[in-house]
């Protein structure tokens, strides 16, 4: 489950981006699967973070606040997107993550996925933006 402090600052970056895009903006779901990271969880789609994923998942985070970057996310987003998975790894205390993210050009989804082996546990973090 999603602590208070997660939850409160996906929801200020949901209110940043329905401000920079007022006819779309940041949407998220949370998803938990208990008994299903063996069938739910795979690297194969996905890049392993924070090693290799972490600038993109900056540059989607970037760019859902109303500044579009294709590649080089400013440091404060690359601290951003860190603390982020900080707070979900706090909550949920995974221990593999992976990142997968589409680039429309106009919208963009990604999508955060997590597993606690010791229990079999999946957890996902679904984003995504659109400026309509």
């Amino acid at each position: 489950m999603l602590s208070p402090p997660t939850l409160a600052l996906l929801e200020e970056l949901q209110a940043r981006s329905h401000a920079a895009y007022p006819e779309g903006g940041l949407l998220y779901t949370y998803i938990e699967a208990a008994n299903q990271a063996h069938v739910r969880y795979s690297t194969i789609d996905g890049k392993v973070l924070p090693e290799v994923g972490l600038r993109e998942l900056a540059c989607f985070l970037q760019s859902s606040q109303g500044d579009y970057v294709a590649e080089a996310a400013t440091p404060s987003f690359v601290s951003l997107a860190q603390q982020l998975l900080a707070r979900l790894n706090a909550d949920l205390n995974f221990e593999e993550i992976s990142w997968s993210m589409e680039d429309g050009g106009h919208d963009m989804s990604g999508r955060l996925k997590m597993a606690r082996r010791t229990d079999n546990r999946f957890f996902g973090l679904e984003l995504m933006w659109s400026v309509d």
